[in-house]
């Protein structure tokens, strides 16, 4: 999980994209005065690091079936969870072929999952809690396609094109590239390319990048 340290003052100037840090990407930033530090901050619990409750469900469910004896649901769950919460930041800038084959496991899994409803053999109760993951690892798989691709385009068009990038730009880039996109999501494609190394930030108030290479 990444951490950082920052003034007071600087924090001030931008507590909106720290908070965003926080809660999106699990970023912890302590808030230092005169190099002491006074206070931090975290992600507000253990859903922190921006795991879409959907994502959990489906882990939740492909991971236990069925509870083996003397773990209880919310003992399950909270194991789930914390796993999903120490492994999220470390997925966020990693590369396609990095993920992929995390993807092929996800699809691997519903796979399976649809092959005991064929089946037949599970009770209803079984079944329908099988087709809700099912369905949740087929979103999970969507969404995370859909990142890679944003983050691809306009890595793309910062190769060749250069210059300063913002919020704004990064929303167009993808529009003529057929993505709507909000603020929210361009922002955080801006931050996992800079941890790339591709865009080095240059504001301390404002979500602007520049080019560090071509």
């Amino acid at each position: 999980m990444k951490e950082n340290e920052l003034g007071i003052e600087e924090v001030r100037a931008q507590i909106g994209d720290l908070v965003d840090d926080a809660h999106y990407e699990g970023t912890i930033t302590h808030i230092t005065r005169r190099g002491r530090r006074l206070a931090s901050i975290v992600p507000a619990g253990m859903k922190a690091a921006s795991i879409p409750d959907e994502a959990i469900d489906a882990a939740f469910d492909a991971a236990w079936p069925g509870l083996p004896e003397g773990v209880t649901v919310g003992e399950a769950r909270r194991r789930v969870i914390a796993a999903l919460n120490a492994a999220y930041p470390h997925m966020l800038v990693r590369s396609e072929p990095e993920v992929l084959p995390d993807l092929d496991r996800l699809k691997e899994v519903r796979a399976s999952i649809e092959k005991q409803l064929t089946e037949g053999a599970l009770s209803p109760e079984q079944t329908d809690r099988m087709r809700q993951a099912a369905t949740k690892l087929a979103e999970t798989i969507r969404e995370t396609r859909v990142r890679m691709t944003h983050q691809q385009i306009v890595t793309k068009a910062v190769k060749e094109e250069g210059g300063t990038w913002d919020a704004a730009r990064t929303v167009t880039t993808l529009g003529l590239a057929g993505h709507a996109v909000d603020d929210k999501r361009a922002r955080a494609v801006l931050r996992r390319i800079a941890a790339t190394g591709l865009l080095t930030r240059t504001s301390q108030t404002r979500a602007i990048y520049d080019t560090t290479e071509k």
